[in-house]
């Protein structure tokens, strides 16, 4: 059995199908299908098992049509785009991205004396690992990832840097894998899946 073949039998979760009504509700409000096929395929979405029932109900949209990724044949993830690295550079100011936003293969991420706040838990993750060169200074940053996406952290804190991270450590595919590097001097990074705190904020629209 192809690797493809393992990814489309595992079976779907309440979020998952979640994540794809979410895409038909809003390929609907764009006029991309009509409200007769969205009622067809909600029926489907909520009625399917695993990720190959899932994968057909959205194979013909776009994938930044409601900017959710949709897990089937790689891994949860949404694939394409033409970008390779976002910058996200600032000083002394608020750095956010939180919602239906796409994330390429690279970040980078500095903002001394700022506080940085990257809520992946909604994000379109276009490939499987993702690598963050990221730079602080007397400041704060906090990074919330999606249920089973992992985290490997090699950020240098020998100057008064500090690292609290509450997530795995070890890759578990179908799930995004963050490869975090840079320097926290004076800093303190937190890595975190969401709490109610999080989820309280994200209702605020202040992420």
């Amino acid at each position: 059995m192809s690797p493809d073949e393992v990814n489309n039998a595992l079976r779907a979760s309440d979020a998952d199908r979640e994540r794809v009504a979410e895409i038909l509700r809003d390929a609907a409000a764009e006029g991309r299908i009509t409200l007769e096929e969205l009622d067809e395929r909600l029926d489907l979405t909520y009625r399917a098992r695993t990720y190959a029932d899932l994968a057909p109900l959205t194979a013909d949209l776009p994938a930044t049509s409601s900017g959710v990724a949709v897990a089937g044949s790689e891994g949860g993830l949404v694939p394409g785009g033409t970008e390779r690295t976002l910058e996200l550079k600032a000083k002394g100011s608020t750095i956010t991205r939180t919602g239906a936003w796409r994330v390429p293969g690279q970040i980078i991420v500095k903002n001394p004396y700022g506080t940085v706040r990257l809520d992946f838990r909604k994000a379109v993750f276009t490939t499987s690992v993702v690598d963050i060169d990221i730079t602080l200074s007397w400041g704060e940053a906090k990074l919330i990832l999606p249920d089973h996406a992992s985290a490997e952290i090699e950020v240098d804190t020998s100057w008064l840097g500090t690292i609290d991270s509450r997530v795995n450590e070890v890759a578990d595919p179908p799930a995004p894998h963050l490869r975090i590097t840079g320097k926290a001097a004076g800093a303190t990074l937190k890595v975190r899946y969401g709490s109610r705190f999080d989820n309280l904020v994200a209702s605020w629209g202040t992420e």
